[in-house]
């Protein structure tokens, strides 16, 4: 009789791998200060807090903070006079061309930092909105941030209304109005949003600002697979501007570092990282999928290796955390596994109250039970007829209990079991016959018929020897 194996399925995927003791997961301390500050944020906090999330701390922090000092010094010497005379939406305009004529030199899209902007002049939408802010921040002019699904601009209160400000360009000043602006922001790729299309741009808090430079340098991380580097940015974006969208990403960062873990086959390592930040941000309930994912790829990994006293003890830690009914097909999983090794490799003694055990504890289905059930009774009674006869193989199969003897399979294994039997007689019937034994012949069937009155096959045979008349 064939036995029936399980087989089961699973993908494996290969990249670079670091341990999890390296990724922090908690706020940097800069960003644990920002309970202390204003809604509104002055230059110099600009000035300080766009610094640390460029990713600069202690001395070259403070250095970079006093170059920038004197930049505004130098910024507010060449306006002071200018703007008395100036109205606020000439004040808006004079400084973005400022900064484009001493600063802002050249375009690229990836360079958000700001010690990099003022020691190079490279700047891209988010930084020199950024430095937008920080002078117009120490000129005391009314100035907030924009942010688009790719983009981010200023938009400055002048006497009458906002006006928007591309600061990507030296043509970005109420942008709508100018033909040099079109060709010259064409060159950045993005797409200008006019203030009218409310739905796909929204105002932006101080914080969000300077949180987006910790999403550009997400980005880039990210898009060159460091997703180890970009979980801590992500914990710093949320502390620093508490919104569903930086929760969101900060999460997409714990899980995409979880996925590269899981790539590698360090299932637990991924669970763990992915397990505790989950508690740690109140991130159970969402991240449950990928949560169940890492945790059956690390128990097909173990019954794989039929390491199933550590499938069960991992398991174990994993009830605080997967829902009741992932847990329970994870545990019926390792049962139907060590079931299956079982039934193929151990005595029948010892696999049949184990299955029984798990049919009655609803660990296996009925289609399960129904196949282990069928396969250790028919292996048993073959058994049974090698080392003894297909007599006791049948009488086994007939004492078996109700809901296991009347199984469609099992029904005929008992009547084939109860065939060869007959048939065995038949054939030590047959060869006495063959020799004219014909006395020896009817004890044989007179011995069958004994034990098996109503024996179709063996009646038939005494019935044949009989009108021989012998």
């Amino acid at each position: 009789m064939s036995k029936i194996n399980i087989i089961i399925i699973f993908f494996m995927f290969f990249v670079s791998f670091l341990t999890a003791e390296e990724i922090r997961i908690e706020p940097d301390s800069y960003w644990l200060k920002m309970n202390t500050w204003e809604k509104t944020l002055t230059s110099s906090l600009f000035i300080e807090s766009s610094l640390a999330a460029s990713g600069l701390d202690g001395e070259a922090l403070n250095f970079y903070i006093e170059k920038y000092n004197q930049l505004v010094l130098d910024f507010n010497k060449d306006r002071e006079d200018t703007f008395i005379t100036l109205s606020i939406y000439e004040k808006g305009e004079f400084i973005l061309n400022w900064a484009h004529e001493n600063i802002l030199k050249n375009y690229i899209e990836e360079q958000t930092l700001m010690n990099v902007l003022i020691d190079t002049g490279n700047y891209n939408c988010v930084s020199s909105a950024v430095f937008y802010l920080i002078l117009s921040r120490a000129a005391g002019i009314n100035v907030e941030a924009v942010e688009t699904s790719d983009h981010a601009f200023c938009t400055i209160k002048t006497e009458d209304k906002w006006i928007d400000v591309e600061t990507t360009t030296s043509y970005g000043f109420n942008p709508g109005i100018k033909k040099e602006f079109q060709q010259s922001f064409n060159q950045t790729g993005y797409t200008y949003v006019p203030p009218g299309n409310y739905r796909t741009r929204q105002r932006i808090s101080d914080r969000e600002m300077v949180a987006l430079i910790l999403q550009n340098r997400m980005s880039v991380l990210q898009k060159y697979n460091l997703h180890d580097q970009a979980v801590g940015l992500a914990v710093d974006r949320w502390t620093l501007a508490v919104t569903d969208n930086n929760y969101k990403d900060m999460n997409d960062a714990f899980r995409n570092w979880s996925a590269v873990l899981n790539n590698k086959s360090n299932y637990t390592e991924a669970y763990y990282f992915l397990s505790n930040v989950s508690f740690k941000y109140n991130l159970i309930n969402i991240n449950n999928d990928l949560l169940y994912d890492l945790t059956y790829n690390h128990i097909i990994s173990l019954t794989n290796n039929e390491n199933y006293n550590t499938a069960n003890e991992f398991l174990l830690e994993t009830k605080s955390v997967l829902n009741k009914s992932d847990q329970n097909k994870l545990e019926n999983l390792v049962t139907r596994s060590f079931l299956s090794d079982t039934v193929r490799n151990e005595i029948y003694e010892i696999s049949l109250p184990l299955v029984r055990e798990a049919y009655n504890t609803n660990s296996i289905s009925k289609s399960e039970w129904h196949n282990w059930i069928t396969v250790l009774h028919q292996n048993k009674a073959l058994e049974i007829s090698n080392f003894t006869d297909w007599w006791e193989a049948w009488q086994f199969l007939k004492k078996l209990p109700p809901d296991e003897k009347n199984l469609a399979s099992i029904k005929k294994s008992t009547d084939l079991a109860h065939d060869n039997w007959s048939f065995d007689i038949h054939n030590n019937f047959a060869d006495l016959y063959n020799i004219q034994d014909f006395k020896g012949a009817e004890m044989v069937l007179l011995n069958g018929l004994n034990l098996d009155p109503d024996n179709k096959y063996l009646t038939q045979d005494l019935n044949d020897l009989k009108k021989l008349n012998f």
